[in-house]
């Protein structure tokens, strides 16, 4: 039996909000819906319909990627994926996919992003893992810094209503110096940042702190819970920061010292942070920072291959060319070569014999600088043609920071 797949409108919302958390054993509440509604992009939602009732859903928002050299591109990010358990292996969610990333084309976005439920799913569909991001944890004995620091502003806390003025501005100062990193609209903020007041995962209110310079610019902020335990007698108490946002050098030490210096707290944990993160290199006692989590960020998707790898800076000059394959969206595969340098890049398709052979997930995962060709090529995802070839593709596409999103959506 077919399925009628159209966007919905806003009298589906609940419905489609429903299906998507049925899916994953997970009821919405009427708070939540009513919450999510002013960042739904209507026009960008795909519901799958068995009659009149949605039985599979998709939708997207429209977004703005960082790319390596501070260069942005639009892309959309992919959200709301779920199929009702009662309606899989019907090839349901396939032709969502195939319906969605038609539309990405159409809309003239070179490339799809998302975060993943599961990271077993979209790889078939041509998303390749393109970010990867740590969660962290020390024990607070362990916080002292190498070396001493002078920092001549300071960190208060603010308010909910202050922090949703100040840390949208300084996010998108940083957003546009880190590769990975997207947009954020206001309506995404205050979903972000919703319930400050309400307990999660047994944590209790969101606190808030900004750093400012003497000349009270905002160069850092936070945004932290604390999991209170009592259980020994002793406080046991985790500090859980979802959040740290440093501008500066002395930004990152004055938030790190304000966070590692909060009394009765015995753990700090530090999610969603960067592969490159520098704390470890700024404590007295590194082993101790421990890796809790090692995970999947962002994944990408190309489909507008020249237009993508055209947009980004290229760390030294070089001439590459790709063979790509792509089984779900056949007309892309084929030859491309890649002209670029640090002030610009041209692509275009290509006869010229191929350097590099891959699949078009591979060179999505290769395309922020989150892992390198050569180490893509020891996974058997990708076969070098032209000797050298692999070691000319690493310098090309290495970039510094290394990328990164941590934004959920």
């Amino acid at each position: 039996m077919p399925f009628e797949i159209r966007p919905i409108t806003p009298d589906e919302l609940q419905e489609f909000m429903l299906t998507e958390g049925s899916a994953f054993g997970h009821r919405p509440s009427e708070q939540d819906i009513v919450a999510r509604r002013p960042t739904f992009e209507f026009d960008r939602s795909l519901a799958a319909f068995d009659g009149d009732r949605i039985v599979g859903t998709a939708g997207a928002l429209s977004l703005e990627l960082t790319l390596p050299g501070n260069g942005a591109i639009p892309a959309a990010g992919v959200s709301w994926v779920g199929v009702l358990p009662t309606h899989r292996r019907r090839g349901i969610l396939t032709s969502l996919m195939r319906r969605q990333l038609a539309d990405v084309r159409e809309r003239g976005e070179p490339l799809a992003i998302l975060t993943a439920s599961e990271s077993v799913i979209y790889g078939r569909f041509g998303y390749g893992l393109a970010t990867s991001m740590m969660r962290l944890s020390i024990d607070k004995p362990f916080t002292a810094f190498a070396r001493p620091w002078a920092i001549a502003g300071q960190v208060r806390q603010v308010d909910h209503a202050a922090a949703l003025e100040l840390l949208p501005p300084l996010y998108d100062r940083i957003r546009r110096t880190q590769p990975g990193m997207v947009s954020r609209s206001a309506a995404f903020w205050q979903l972000l940042l919703a319930d400050p007041d309400k307990p999660l995962n047994g944590a209790d209110a969101r606190y808030y702190v900004v750093y400012q310079t003497p000349e009270g610019q905002v160069d850092g902020a936070a945004h932290y819970r604390a999991r209170h335990d009592w259980g020994t007698g002793l406080s046991q108490h985790t500090l859980i920061v979802r959040e740290a946002l440093a501008a500066t050098t002395e930004a990152r030490a004055a938030l790190w010292s304000y966070l590692f210096g909060i009394d009765l707290i015995a753990t700090v944990e530090l999610w969603g942070r960067p592969l490159d993160e520098p704390l470890r290199w700024m404590l007295a006692d590194p082993r101790r920072l421990r890796v809790t989590n090692y995970t999947d960020d962002l994944w990408l998707r190309l489909l507008d291959i020249p237009a993508a790898l055209a947009a980004r800076r290229y760390t030294t000059a070089g001439r590459i060319v790709f063979a790509v394959a792509d089984a779900f969206c056949p007309e892309n595969s084929g030859r491309y070569l890649l002209e670029g340098g640090p002030d610009g890049a041209s692509c275009r398709r290509t006869d010229d014999e191929p350097d590099l052979a891959l699949g078009v997930a591979t060179l999505g995962a290769a395309y922020l600088g989150g892992v390198r060709f050569a180490t893509l090529a020891r996974a058997g995802r990708v076969e070098e043609r032209t000797a050298g070839a692999l070691a000319r593709a690493d310098a090309l596409f290495a970039t510094d920071p290394l990328p990164y999103s941590g934004t959920p959506f």
